[in-house]
């Protein structure tokens, strides 16, 4: 979701990977576009398209994050990418807030962008000691705490096969711990996705990204698929900041003409 890094001339472009990115972010549309079918425009066929849907919502934001994660091995500056990105989703966050004032309860506390913004900027800091670090060991443990605690965090159980367990935090209304992923009733948000599971898969993908940063991808990764699927993907950061308000208005509009 972060758009295409900044990439050094000297390193590998991957078609593949923007391509990747562009299923994605239309995926994201057609779902957004269901919720507010489902929630904002309360329409019965929204609720039921919405809920054959909804199963493929973590598929389709851990394959962001996923792809966030490998390309961050190829930007010449994490730390900028990432405050730029959480000045993006602070705005969003008070766009949002301001819709409540009109009834809109759709509040953003921590969605997608809050969430690879603060990825980013965690994976700047570690950035220098993980390449110390050979990549294979990196992408599994970090594989293994995702699929860990990839289960329901708040509420459980976390944990793979008969070593699923309860973690022991009550639901809070205290922010840092509504970041990690232990929300109470209270304290919700329109797009949630918390540091816990969704962090580890982001490090497991700059765990790969290793690999592509030293030209090792396999050679289908540089051969170009869908020259529209690669714009899409290198355009996923206005993309999804434009495509709710635009179908909120089509949606708003259609009815009026043709109703």
């Amino acid at each position: 979701m972060a758009g295409a890094p900044e990439q050094n001339a000297d390193r590998p472009r991957y078609p593949l990977l923007d391509e990747l990115r562009g299923l994605a972010i239309l995926f994201m549309v057609i779902y957004h576009g269901l919720y507010l079918l489902a929630y904002v425009f309360k329409t019965p066929s929204g609720r039921m398209l919405l809920a054959y849907a909804r199963p493929a919502q973590p598929f389709i934001a851990g394959t962001f994050f996923l792809i966030c994660g490998i390309c961050c091995r190829f930007s010449r500056s994490n730390g900028r990418r990432g405050l730029r990105l959480l000045g993006v989703a602070l705005l969003v966050t008070l766009c949002t807030w301001g819709l409540t004032l009109f009834g809109f309860d759709e509040l953003i506390r921590f969605g997608v962008l809050h969430f690879l913004a603060a990825a980013i900027l965690l994976f700047a800091l570690a950035q220098k000691p993980l390449a110390k670090a050979p990549p294979l060991p990196q992408f599994l443990l970090f594989a293994l705490l995702f699929l860990v605690t990839a289960g329901p965090v708040y509420g459980g159980p976390a944990g793979i096969g008969l070593g699923r367990f309860l973690l022991p935090f009550p639901p809070t209304d205290f922010f840092p711990l509504f970041l990690l992923g232990f929300p109470s009733d209270t304290l919700v948000s329109a797009d949630y996705f918390p540091l816990l599971p969704w962090l580890f898969l982001f490090f497991a993908g700059t765990a790969l990204g290793a690999y592509g940063q030293r030209g090792r991808f396999p050679a289908f990764f540089m051969k170009s698929h869908s020259r529209a699927l690669q714009w899409l993907g290198r355009h996923s950061l206005p993309i999804y900041l434009a495509h709710q308000p635009l179908l909120f208005a089509i949606f708003w509009i259609l009815p009026r003409i043709f109703g």
